[in-house]
């Protein structure tokens, strides 16, 4: 037994007066009477000199005492502790995964595991202590062992949802290692709607774990579960959308995929579609996209709502489902000063690049009204002060710094000797064989090696908090690296990186709730925008600015000094789309019949304690009600 509130333990102090009030003396009235013999023993109490007289028990004393007692531990909120033991640990671990954001009513199911969390932390045993842990993709320790109730709250009310499936298995084990060496009646609760494919084994760990199921009716939900929109052949400025719409519930729903555009208003094209119980239904819709007076394509939003008539949906957040318009993946790129042969040729060869050829003076020319022009920059030799927006190219700069960077002196025949595979510009590349004339080395702070010789940076890149810039240090004409299929690839690919950051928003994309890292100077404020209205602001820090986000599909607005940019958040999971329970839970080898229950919230005492009190004061009342007809009978 222990009590949520324990501070209302303080009226237990009633009892004080209450035990004076039946020891202090009655004062007498003076009355004159015609004899005094039947009123010795009142004038002998008369002339004590001590105002108290002796306590002597009376069932009225103790209703009383009983009653106060009663309604003090009532207002203390007694609630049972599982019997856990003095000084043991809980570990709590919550999915978190999109299912848990299905709604039973109002009450989304991972706000009733954080509601049945706090009562269990409210609830702790002397000395108990306990940690929660959120189980996503990648188990995260959100509270250490604590205590404190208030701050295990609090870490409780900042779990969010994230659209990657849950590892329990994962996070079970990282509680486990953490619960090592606890005390004795230390356990593992693991709250979960169980909506997950495949199993967890609650044996083989060092403390006991318990699974409780989070939601227990059946809900209907309705998702789309892949999207996409792909440019018409021939046709300029028209697309097919595509969209698969599934569907889990008892009954077949009548649902309306509707396409709408981004900043602009009204639907773009609509279709309705019967979808059957665990089924996927495909819909396929032909629209214009034209780009915008600047020349940007749109962003793409589908959104499916039931027809009249269909079960609600229990889960909103696979109801949209947002793509970037073909045209973003159409790549403008410009060719700033006289290009090398081979990169000019390699460049134009991409059916999804338009090239433009342009120079510096032209550039420093435009309007500065005009809005700023989006694509690859490839830079020859002179570049302008200010890196433009978006991702650029420098080859054999000619001055000595380039956009944060120090190009150092020129050295003859470097060896060429490490390369980053795992970059994304160097997949499938090798400089095994390649032989450069001269080069002159990237240096600087903020830059990232990509290929190093025995001089230096052959090739860096750099971050910025509106693109990304790689440098070539050297003119590659003036080397054997375009006889070799490594320059073709590289360069593909340095094309493919640049197209795939454009199309979305230049900022890395994630799950759902997963936080944006958007590129931002050190001390530079990022604001962004949700869906749904809200500001959120973040401070860069080592070239990055991670802003927590709410889990809500949809376009992100993103301010970096000024330069706007977007971020595109999704759910589309047939998995996490279907809320019904599939987990399994293992004991020895072999499902554990029984051992997912249903999880209740804390429960608590003071109901009973009420109704006692309340018990009490009925017999309080009867009692001073007999003892008045006896007096007055007397």
């Amino acid at each position: 037994m222990t009590f949520l509130a324990p501070y209302n333990l303080a009226w237990l102090s009633l009892l004080v007066p209450l035990i004076v009030l039946y020891i202090l003396k009655r004062r007498r009235q003076e009355r004159l009477i015609g004899s005094t013999l039947l009123w010795e023993q009142a004038l002998r109490d008369l002339r004590a000199e001590r105002p108290w007289k002796k306590l002597t028990p009376q069932v009225s004393l103790l209703l009383q005492a009983l009653i106060i007692i009663a309604g003090s531990i009532a207002l203390a909120r007694p609630a049972g502790a599982g019997q856990a033991p003095q000084g043991s640990r809980l570990a709590l671990v919550v999915d978190v995964s999109a299912s848990m954001a299905a709604r039973e009513g109002d009450e989304r199911r991972i706000d009733r595991a954080a509601a049945i969390g706090a009562d269990l932390a409210r609830g702790l045993p002397p000395g108990g202590e306990m940690m929660i842990v959120e189980a996503s993709a990648e188990p995260v320790v959100r509270a250490p062992f604590e205590r404190d109730a208030t701050s295990l709250e609090r870490a409780l009310d900042s779990l969010t949802i994230r659209g990657a499936r849950s590892d329990l298995e994962a996070a079970v084990s990282l509680a486990a290692e953490r619960l090592r060496g606890s005390p004795e009646g230390s356990r593992i609760l693991v709250l979960t709607d169980a909506a997950i494919d495949g199993s967890v084994a609650i044996d083989g760990h060092p403390m006991p774990v318990e699974i409780q199921r989070i939601g227990g009716a059946p809900l209907s939900n309705s998702a789309i579960v892949d999207a996409d929109a792909r440019a018409r052949v021939g046709e300029l400025d028209r697309a097919d959308l595509f969209a698969r719409v599934a569907h889990h519930g008892s009954e077949a729903a009548d649902l309306y995929v509707t396409a709408t555009l981004t900043g602009r208003e009204g639907a773009i094209a609509s279709r309705r579609v019967t979808v059957e119980p665990g089924t996927v239904e495909s819909v396929v819709m032909a629209v214009d996209l034209p780009p915008n007076a600047a020349g940007q394509s749109p962003v793409v939003e589908l959104r499916i709502s039931p027809a009249e008539g269909s079960a609600p949906d229990a889960l909103p957040e696979d109801d949209l489902a947002v793509v970037p318009s073909p045209g973003r993946g159409k790549l403008p790129v410009f060719l700033v000063g006289t290009a090398p042969a081979p990169v000019e040729r390699v460049v134009r060869a991409d059916v999804d690049a338009e090239v433009f050829r342009t120079d510096l003076q032209r550039l420093s020319e435009r309007d500065e009204d005009a809005d700023p022009l989006e694509g690859l920059f490839v830079y020859t030799g002179d570049v302008p002060e200010d890196a433009p927006p978006g991702d650029s190219v420098v080859i054999a700069p000619v001055a000595d710094e380039v956009f944060e960077l120090t190009i150092g002196e020129e050295a003859r025949a470097p060896a060429i000797l490490t390369w980053d595979e795992a970059d994304p510009r160097l997949r499938f590349t090798s400089f095994q064989d390649v032989h450069l004339a001269r080069l002159r080395p990237v240096r600087g702070p903020a830059a990232r090696a990509l290929v190093t010789t025995s001089e230096g940076a052959a090739i860096a890149t750099v971050q910025r908090s509106n693109g990304e810039t790689t440098v070539l240090g050297f003119d590659p004409s003036r080397s054997d690296w375009p006889a070799q299929p490594s320059f073709v690839v590289f360069f593909r690919n340095l094309l493919e990186h640049a197209r795939a950051r454009r199309a979305a928003g230049g900022i890395p994309s994630g799950t759902l709730g997963d936080p944006l890292r958007v590129p931002a100077p050190d001390g530079v404020e990022v604001t962004v925008q949700t869906p749904s209205g809200e500001t959120l602001e973040a401070v860069g820090r080592g070239g990055l600015a991670v802003v927590p986000i709410p889990a809500e599909p949809g376009v992100f607005s993103v301010d970096v000094e000024g330069v706007p940019r977007f971020a595109l958040r999704s759910l589309l999971d047939r998995a996490e789309s279907d809320l019904t329970p599939r987990l399994e839970v293992m004991e020895g080898g072999e499902r554990a019949e029984g051992a997912l229950d249903e999880a209740e919230e804390h429960a608590e005492s003071w109901p009973w304690v009420a109704g006692a009190l309340l018990l009490l004061l009925l017999i309080e009342v009867f009692w001073a009600s007999r003892s008045s007809e006896r007096r007055r009978a007397a």
